[in-house]
């Protein structure tokens, strides 16, 4: 019997949020895929045809977190930001819509977003990463930087984001001030990257 477009997108939003509450109530590491299609009511091999492994299916959660991330930041623009602030901004954006997620944050990382992660293996995990950079070539571009090619300092950017996204999830200082911290390094040496290809672009 064929199943209709609208009946695989309610089977799927189950799914996820089923996953979701099971990783926020039993842990990520305590939580199988078992466990996600039995309380979803669906056959494991069902939810293999939605999500081939649990870090597929958290990579999800993720995505959507650092979208709603963005959108956010957007709303709070006043077009009189500084590159620095925007850079600031747009991070800590993600990372507050991330806050839920935190413990899991990590495994993800490593299974979708990692730079050695092949496209075919993570398609939500490239395309979150494709999205981000694309939001970060529109602020670098908006500041005077559209004549360098930001795939120059794309690889650049998103190792440091990485190594942010990390530091946070093992952050245990107060109010994630080493985090904080961490970001306006971080941002400092991207820009100073920037400012030595415009340099050597002239």
């Amino acid at each position: 019997m064929r199943i209709s477009k609208k009946a695989k997108q309610e089977t799927d939003a189950r799914i996820v949020q089923t996953a979701e509450e099971l990783f926020l109530s039993r842990g990520y590491e305590g939580t199988t895929t078992r466990d996600i299609a039995t309380a979803a009511g669906i056959a494991v091999g069902t939810l293999f045809n939605y999500y081939k492994t649990k870090e597929s299916l958290a990579m999800r959660m993720i995505a959507k977190a650092m979208e709603q991330g963005r959108k956010n930041f957007e709303k709070r623009l006043t077009g009189e930001e500084e590159l620095n602030e925007e850079l600031f901004m747009i991070m800590t954006a993600e990372l507050r819509q991330l806050r839920p997620y935190r413990s899991f944050v990590g495994p993800v990382l490593e299974s979708s977003l990692s730079l050695f992660v092949k496209e075919a293996q993570s398609k939500a995990g490239e395309q979150t990463r494709l999205q981000h950079l694309k939001k970060i070539e529109e602020i670098v571009s908006r500041h005077g930087y559209s004549e360098i090619p930001f795939e120059i300092a794309a690889g650049l950017y998103w190792s440091l984001y990485l190594g942010i996204l990390a530091h946070w999830c093992r952050d245990e200082s107060e109010h994630y001030e080493e985090t904080l911290a961490l970001i306006d390094y971080t941002i400092s040496l991207f820009t100073r990257t920037l400012n030595i290809e415009a340099i050597e672009e002239e």
